[in-house]
């Protein structure tokens, strides 16, 4: 039974790979770079890279739905935002409370 094809992609960084690339990070990093800088058909700097074109096409594609979908959450940093939010929310009642609690003691005390 073949494995399906979305459970053989991870994420490296910022770029949806294969688990099975024979190409090196770094690689797939220049040649997505070079495709969106150069003005040359794609085409034309797979041949010369030695990939197939549609190989790099989908390297590309990749990346663009990367940069689009934007950063990937952490979830660490999710939960760790969270609970500063309930400490924030926390401390910003007791200072309310702080203060009506003085307030209130020193117009006791004018009396």
């Amino acid at each position: 039974m073949r494995t399906p094809w979305f459970q053989t992609l991870v994420w490296r960084e910022d770029v949806l790979v294969s688990r099975r690339s024979k190409y090196p990070e770094q690689f797939r990093r220049d040649a997505i770079e070079l495709v969106s800088t150069s003005g040359r058909p794609l085409r034309q700097i797979a041949r010369e890279l030695g990939v197939n074109h549609e190989t790099l096409r989908s390297w590309v594609n990749t990346a663009k739905h990367a940069v689009e979908a934007g950063p990937v959450e952490d979830p660490a940093v999710v939960d760790e935002v969270q609970r500063l939010r309930k400490q924030v929310a926390e401390l910003q009642k007791e200072k309310e409370i702080l203060r009506k609690a003085a307030a209130y003691f020193a117009k006791e005390m004018d009396r």
